[in-house]
């Protein structure tokens, strides 16, 4: 078999017919399980207030410009 007839796509295996939907299905490996996944840091205070200060600076700054220059 060549490497391009061992290439299984999922788009073609959904529009393949059932029975070689099935067929191909079998040629893949098992699932492997993930790894267990360390918790995230926790995010510091800081950086979100910095975060929603700067959001708000970009909608009011532009809002109270246009105020000032009407």
């Amino acid at each position: 078999m060549s490497a391009a007839a061992e290439v299984l796509s999922p788009e073609l295996v959904l529009v393949s017919p059932p029975e070689v939907a099935a067929r191909a299905r079998l040629l893949l490996p098992d699932p492997v399980r993930a790894a267990a996944v360390a918790p995230a840091a926790p995010v510091r205070s800081g950086g979100v207030a910095i975060f929603y200060a700067v959001c708000l600076a970009g909608t009011i700054g532009p809002f109270a410009l246009a105020l000032v220059a009407r």
